[in-house]
């Protein structure tokens, strides 16, 4: 069977960009202007295609319905089974700031302005609502502007400044006195200051000086470095204002001497008058426009000199590499030449090579190849599924691996035609899941599937619960986020999710747990042996966010093991049905005396006994996840049942049980398999969700195999 991951169905392209999209999406073998070339389904939630007529994610995995329709394809006899349809796939706020990070070198994060995310099957990446609004492009706009303007910025070095007061430098008394704060030249000749410059470049020498005026000519000042004239200057400025007079030298590194001279002493002996220069001080600052420190974002873009390589070619090769990378492919030579327009357009009308670039590059970042992961269809008129191109593939598996664009390694293989290889495929997805950027899936695959995210914003009474502390909080975000990650490095066995007996605390869950000697912020592995805990089931951060504020909802947590343990969801409620919150216990009453009492409605039966059996298995543990033996008062009695009828007495056999489910197994091939994929499964998805659990059990459980069996 090939895997669904490496296949997609021809389908409509939507207007999302109206007729800018169109423009810009091009055809993966054409030259870019054809708009028909795309393959992908650019609906968004508020104007999808009709919803595919099958069954969709959290049907019953007991369900069986025929595939949808194998079809034989010219590929030298292979069949491909139908993908299902593919929505055009927008990046979500954390894949759009992972890849401009990527891509730019950037600390900024400009999605975090953006609008939340739609959520849709558990997971924030689901092509089908991830829509795209007016607002939300004007918000791409603005963030490629900030973004290039930062990435493209020439570091300039902070000019030094040297000040000298004129009336504490050696000057012949024979040539002028002290007159305040001011040195009185009333003979011609200069004062001087000797300068040490660390750095070659531009300097500004400036003098604060004033004249009195006599005679028929203004006084006459040379400023002069190391002994050469540098600019002359007839002083109009008077006593009552004096002005500050400037050149901008080059001078090398090293010591110089700057020089104020008064050139054009007169005096009237018949009218008394005398014509002087005086100086306030003197001033060098430098080097003006030096660059500075290298900026590490800019030298990342600009591949060649154009000063070097001139700016037509190095502009195209600029161009094309931030392009296949912003892109996830190879750029066609229509969007470069259409690209290369930015910049000639720029200097047309009086700018520079890097004002042109700046709209080029601005412009990647707001296209629809940029922003959607574009998947192209060679044949847009065929109904016959086909494999993804090499770099479409590549998009796919680092955008499920680590939430962000594929590196060079993966598009320099899917360039070559190489990643498509079987044998090179497995050797990248065993590179990828030890990459440190497979920490995505800690912080977006688990950090949803098990609501890692939602203990930051789980609330909870501090007058019931003086322990829930944010450093508690904090504490129980680590531990799911060390667990998880055991699970998607290395070979351990994915069904030691619900039975591990082991975890990771610091000092405050320690506490929290009654686990003795542990001591510090960090975390360590510690035995469970002996704590009534085992598996994430357990674990006291998935079960703050299953409770409510005040005490715990077997509600919430039963329908959870159903979703996400066994994928069963259960039935809605009638529409019309007014369901009141569910009071606190009255002194002496128990939870399950109140759902009990409940479930005398056969209207809400139908559901709390699917829900309620699980979630009495938790209640050991209260609204923070604290062990208790009593509740309201009276013993906690935490039997149950699983829905295919094996009976517990407390969490750890209910984990213990699930754990041994078959449809356990084949929640985790499916939830990876939305996750991956970014949409719902479907009817025709089943058979071959089924052989990927064949290969899952018999590899051990691996999450490795389990990706491996996805997507080759």
């Amino acid at each position: 069977m090939v895997a669904y991951f490496a296949r997609i169905t021809p389908t409509t392209l939507a207007l999302l960009f109206g007729a800018s999209l169109l423009a810009g999406c091009s055809g993966g073998g054409g030259d870019g202007d054809d708009a028909s070339a795309s393959a992908t389904e650019g609906t968004s939630a508020s104007a999808s295609a009709s919803a595919s007529a099958s069954a969709t994610e959290g049907t019953d995995s007991g369900m069986t319905s025929d595939s949808q329709g194998e079809t034989d394809t010219d590929t030298g006899g292979e069949e491909l089974e139908d993908p299902g349809r593919i929505t055009l796939h927008r990046l979500n706020k954390v894949e759009y700031n992972n890849t401009v990070k990527d891509l730019l070198w950037t600390e900024q994060t400009p999605a975090d302005d953006f609008a939340a995310d739609d959520v849709s099957l558990g997971f924030d990446n689901i092509a089908d609502v991830l829509s795209l609004s007016p607002l939300q492009a004007e918000l791409y706009e603005r963030a490629a502007e900030a973004l290039i303007e930062e990435a493209m910025a020439v570091a300039i070095l902070e000019p030094t400044t040297w000040k000298r007061e004129a009336e504490g430098m050696e000057v012949s008394p024979s040539l002028g006195g002290a007159n305040g704060e001011f040195w009185n030249l009333w003979s011609n000749g200069d004062i001087t200051t000797n300068i040490q410059i660390e750095a070659a470049g531009e300097y500004v020498f400036r003098v604060r000086a004033y004249g009195q005026q006599a005679g028929p000519d203004l006084p006459h000042m040379v400023l002069a470095v190391d002994g050469m004239t540098a600019q002359e200057f007839d002083v109009e400025a008077i006593n009552t204002g004096p002005a500050v007079y400037e050149v901008t030298v080059d001078v090398d590194a090293g010591n110089h001497i700057f020089s104020v001279a008064f050139t054009n002493d007169y005096y009237d002996d018949v009218l008394m008058e005398d014509r002087n220069l005086l100086i306030d001080w003197l001033e060098v600052s430098g080097p003006q426009g030096l660059a500075g420190e290298p900026n590490q974002q800019r030298e990342r873009i600009f591949v060649c000199d154009p000063l070097v390589d001139g700016e037509e070619e190095c502009g195209r090769q600029i161009l094309a590499t931030f392009g296949r990378r912003a892109y996830r492919r190879a750029l066609t030579q229509a969007e470069l030449d259409r690209l290369m327009l930015f910049i000639a357009e720029a200097k047309a009308g009086g700018g520079t090579f890097d004002d042109g670039l700046k709209l080029a590059l601005r412009s990647i970042l707001v296209s629809p190849h940029f922003i959607f992961r574009v998947e192209l269809d060679p044949d847009p008129k065929s109904l016959v599924p086909h494999p993804l191109t090499d770099f479409e593939l590549a998009t796919r598996l680092s955008y499920f691996l680590w939430s962000t664009m594929p590196d060079d390694e993966l598009l320099d293989l899917a360039e070559a035609g190489d990643l498509s290889d079987p044998v090179v495929l497995e050797e990248q997805v065993l590179r990828m899941i030890e990459d440190p950027r497979a920490q995505a899936l800690v912080d977006n695959f688990a950090g949803q599937w098990f609501l890692i995210r939602a203990v930051r914003d789980a609330f909870h009474d501090e007058g019931a619960f003086p322990a829930w502390t944010p450093e508690l909080r904090e504490a129980m975000i680590g531990e799911m986020e060390h667990f998880t990650g055991t699970f998607f490095a290395g070979d351990r066995n994915m069904l030691e999710l619900l039975t591990a007996k082991e975890t990771y605390v610091n000092s405050v869950l320690a506490a929290h747990y009654g686990i003795n000697g542990v001591q510090g912020e960090d975390f360590v592995e510690v035995s469970l042996d002996g704590i009534p805990r085992q598996g994430i089931l357990t674990q006291a951060g998935l079960l703050s966010v299953l409770a409510h504020a005040d005490h715990t909802s077997v509600v919430k947590r039963g329908k959870f093991l159903m979703e996400n343990v066994l994928c069963m969801v259960p039935p809605p409620p009638p529409e019309d049905l007014d369901i009141p919150d569910l009071e606190p216990p009255e002194p002496g009453a128990t939870q399950r005396e109140v759902l009990e009492k409940h479930r005398e409605d056969p209207v809400c039966a139908g559901c709390h006994n699917l829900m309620d059996p699980l979630g009495f298995g938790l209640e050991h543990y209260d609204a923070i996840g604290t062990y208790r033996d009593m509740d309201n008062g009276a013993p906690v009695d935490a039997s149950g049942t699983i829905p295919s009828g094996g009976a517990f007495t407390n969490g750890l056999e209910m984990s213990t049980l699930l754990a041994g489910e078959q449809d356990f197994v084949d929640c985790m091939v499916r939830k990876t398999f939305i996750y991956s994929m970014g949409r719902a499964t479907t009817l025709g998805d089943l058979p071959y969700i089924d052989e990927v659990a064949a290969d899952f059990e018999a590899n051990n459980f691996q999450f490795a195999d389990l990706v491996l069996s996805l997507v080759t």
